[in-house]
């Protein structure tokens, strides 16, 4: 393999996406090549930046959320040692409906690794147009929705939204592999991140990094983690669509 074969598979190379016997010849050609090794650290660190950014800020929105529970908790422990019953119960509730109020404008993240890689992964591979080995053909969707666990019938079932599915690859959030599938219609793109639902599901939530927009559910067979740069309403309005036809 020549350096520009290599630079158009490193991508796919920090991703786990090659194939064992390409893998090897990347291996061979790296540890020879210092030049295409000095590119695979400098992406690997970008990826790192990137990654830590987005955590960091998922975290914080996360911590918000927390310290508002436990100040919450803590007014409400604090009435309940008074002499007057009803008037700290009414004080608490309304401390409680304010913190509720505050929390419906800046939810809580089902899970700050998986929203921020899911972050990440939209960002570099949508709105950056990095290079990535996208399957179209249907016998290839068919083939990473067997590898997966996915019903085709499930992968269709999102384009009640009107939206409709372009392209698809496997990706890994949190560590764990899911199908990366793209919907768009009129220019605009939705990342769906499906993966079937086993162990831990992800839970219904959603939040904002940066100007992404970010959602997710599991319902049925499946859970689903979206990512798109569209406002807030049509997020959840796609994600509310995709949930009600799985």
């Amino acid at each position: 393999m020549n350096c520009g074969e290599i630079h158009e598979l490193l991508p796919l190379w920090t991703t786990g996406e090659l194939e064992a016997s390409r893998r090897l010849a990347v291996g061979a050609h790296l540890h020879d090549c210092p030049d295409c090794a000095a590119e695979l650290r400098q992406r690997e660190a970008e990826d790192a930046l990137l990654r830590e950014a987005m955590a960091v800020e998922s975290a914080r929105d996360l911590m918000t959320a927390r310290d508002l529970e436990r100040r919450v908790m803590r007014r409400i422990a604090d009435e309940r040692s008074r002499r007057w019953l009803w008037p700290s119960v009414a004080a608490a509730a309304a401390t409680l409906a304010a913190v509720l109020l505050l929390t419906q404008h800046h939810p809580v993240q089902a899970n700050p690794a998986v929203f921020s890689d899911a972050a990440r992964d939209h960002t570099v591979e949508i709105v950056q147009k990095a290079a990535r080995h996208w399957r179209t053909a249907p016998a290839e969707l068919a083939a990473l929705e067997d590898s997966q666990g996915i019903s085709d019938a499930d992968v269709k079932a999102v384009e009640a939204t009107g939206y409709r599915l372009e392209r698809a690859k496997i990706c890994r959030l949190a560590g764990l592999p899911y199908m990366h599938l793209v919907y768009a219609k009129d220019g605009r793109e939705f990342s769906v991140y499906m993966r079937a639902t086993g162990g831990k599901p992800v839970p219904e939530a959603d939040s904002t990094s940066g100007n992404l927009q970010l959602a997710s559910f599991a319902r049925g067979r499946v859970q689903a983690v979206i990512v798109t740069d569209a406002p807030r309403g049509d997020c959840l309005q796609f994600t509310r669509d995709a949930e009600a036809a799985l």
